[in-house]
């Protein structure tokens, strides 16, 4: 992957609190790291995480910046859930 995900960006966006509940309990290293519009209309989002460990060597080294296989969890956000955690509804 390459990036340091020691924040984690996508957690404080309105989608990404509801990706969040909907996941469930996640590991502390896991981050949201891809983000999606389906089918072009904008009614619906992927949201994309997994579980990331520390570089060992490298120029990353240090940096949470390897996504472990097998963590990756997928979920969909609809414009809907968003309006409503947002309070536009």
């Amino acid at each position: 992957m390459g990036a340091d995900m020691t924040f984690d960006v996508f957690a404080k966006t309105v989608y990404g609190k509801i990706a969040l509940r909907k996941i469930g309990p996640v590991d502390e290293n896991f981050r949201l790291y891809a983000v999606k519009w389906l089918h072009g209309e904008r009614k619906a989002m992927e949201v994309i995480g997994a579980n990331f460990r520390k570089a060992l060597n490298g120029k990353n080294k240090g940096r949470l910046s390897i996504l472990v296989k097998g963590t990756e969890k997928r979920v969909i956000v609809t414009s809907d859930e968003m309006d409503k955690e947002d309070g536009v509804n």
